[in-house]
């Protein structure tokens, strides 16, 4: 049996493009407006109002001076006034409270996901559990514009990656992917070889940050206590995350048989034998309880990509970033005079890049051995949060929350950095070998052009033409796949801040 010519690398092009991440924008209560501000710390009887004949003086000369003397005195009146106002009226002096700087600032711990899957490769990595410990800081400006209410707000965040998390590199779960086909001496098809491998690691030591800047109609919907504040910004979220301690498997399968009686399926290893014509044997079975036969001229044998294997240092590192334009809707209900509920719901747009490094791989490039990338529109970004505020004084109030967000992105395009110099020098040393082997023979079958099956009489050799297909194929040693990527992050956080206005 002999081996078609393959694609070389194919297995390296589609086997261990995995990338990930999962971090989120927290969402506060920065357009927190203490319900105390709305209320002066004296009653309104102790000020002085009532029957003051100085504020009596004040009513009569000003705005009422056209009233009856048969009407009730001033004084009268304006104690009136007053006790409906403080029951009834609570908001009257709302609108302008909430004028001027506020401040917030939290800290939150976060749980992620971060996965992304290669649609033609049949791969995933996705690293589970990752958790964050994050700072965060916000403030804005709320101002009058004409008869309408607007703010601007900026945020940022900064976030480190606390204790152990997992990674796992998945080729197995989508089938695998594939490396040759095999044919025998009359061209017939056997079958082909597939490759699986699975990966487990252990990731810490990554780190997020991100910030935000949006544009906001304050307090625009009103419905009784509930009050609705829409907004426009952008926002830009990069987390790292690096693979350490990992362990794997791999096993490149020959034959499958379903086993009888049941939908398991088994498949044998491919074990390929080297024959002293120069040709190649793989071991195959007709059937589960059929034999293994090797030829009797065999040379020796090769377990291809059947092997296990441990990389002790950064086996995998990411960088993964969504940045884009955002609308959101913070929602405030006033329960009581110290006591409130808010919200955000944020819906984004942002564009996704992903940048990965994997040191061991030899035959790619580094430090960026693979890219993603997806341009605005591809991309979806949900954020929630929720909290419940409390006043401590006029200005300050603390809040406790929980924050969720959601990143996904469908068809993005992935690029592979293959390592140029180790191609070319694989693809030298192959032509110093053909030279050796082909001594005797004529300069034209010892030629370049002989190595590569362009001289009548002769195959080639198929290491230096799989290379050649290799460089043709990826102009610039950058292997590009259009629509490759599927990728999300989610995080669940809980949050403690504290709000201050000036």
């Amino acid at each position: 049996m002999t081996k078609l010519p393959k694609f070389l690398l194919r297995v390296s092009l589609i086997s261990m493009l995995p990338v990930a991440a999962n971090a989120a924008g927290t969402y506060y209560t920065g357009n927190y407006q203490s319900p105390q501000m709305r209320y002066n710390t004296q009653s309104y009887a102790s000020r002085g109002y009532g029957a003051n004949t100085t504020q009596t003086r004040n009513y009569n000369t000003t705005g009422y001076s056209a009233y009856s003397s048969t009407r009730p005195t001033v004084g009268t009146r304006t104690g009136q006034v007053n006790v409906a106002r403080t029951n009834a009226q609570p908001t009257t002096t709302t609108a302008s409270n909430k004028n001027g700087f506020w401040l917030d600032a939290g800290i939150s711990h976060e749980n992620a996901m971060w996965q992304f899957e290669m649609k033609e490769s049949s791969s995933k990595l996705h690293y589970d559990n990752v958790s964050w410990n994050v700072l965060d800081l916000r403030g804005g400006y709320v101002f009058d514009a004409g008869n309408t209410k607007m703010q601007i707000d900026a945020g940022f965040k900064y976030g480190m990656q606390y204790g152990d998390s997992s990674m796992v590199d998945d080729d197995i779960s989508d089938g695998g992917y594939f490396v040759t086909r095999w044919v025998n001496e009359a061209n017939e098809v056997i079958g082909d070889q597939i490759g699986h491998a699975l990966s487990v690691g252990t990731s810490n030591g990554g780190d997020m940050y991100g910030f935000n800047a949006g544009f906001g109609l304050t307090d625009f919907f009103k419905w009784g206590n509930m009050r609705v504040t829409p907004s426009l910004g952008y926002r830009y979220f990069k987390y790292k995350l690096e693979t350490k301690k990992n362990y794997g498997l791999s096993v490149d399968t020959a034959a499958c048989f379903k086993i009888e009686g049941s939908d398991e399926i088994q498949c044998d290893p491919a074990i390929v034998v080297e024959l002293s014509d120069g040709k190649q044997q793989v071991l195959w079975r007709d059937s589960v309880t059929g034999k293994m036969e090797v030829a009797s001229n065999a040379k020796y044998i090769d377990s291809q990509g059947t092997y296990y294997y441990q990389q002790p240092g950064v086996s995998h590192s990411y960088e993964v970033e969504w940045s884009g334009p955002y609308l959101a809707l913070d929602m405030n209900y006033l329960i009581n005079a110290n006591n409130s509920v808010n919200g955000r719901v944020e819906l984004g747009l942002p564009g996704y890049k992903s940048v990965g490094d994997q040191p061991y791989r030899f035959d790619w490039a580094h430090p960026k051995s693979v890219e993603d990338k997806a341009s605005i529109g591809n991309a979806m970004h949900f954020g929630f949060g929720a909290n419940w505020v409390t006043a401590i004084t006029n200005s300050v109030s603390l809040s406790l929350g929980l924050t969720y967000d959601y990143y996904t992105v469908s068809d993005a395009d992935a690029t592979t950095y293959l390592n140029g110099a180790y191609y070319t020098d694989l693809y030298n040393k192959r032509f110093e070998i053909w030279r050796t082997e082909h001594a005797s023979d004529s300069e034209q079958i010892k030629s370049e052009a002989g190595m590569l099956g362009q001289v009548p009489g002769t195959a080639g050799d198929e290491t230096a033409i799989s290379i050649k297909n290799l460089e043709s194929q990826c102009s610039g040693w950058k292997c590009s796949a259009s629509k490759e990527i599927d990728s999300f992050y989610r995080s669940l956080g809980i949050r403690v801040g504290v709000n201050a206005r000036f």
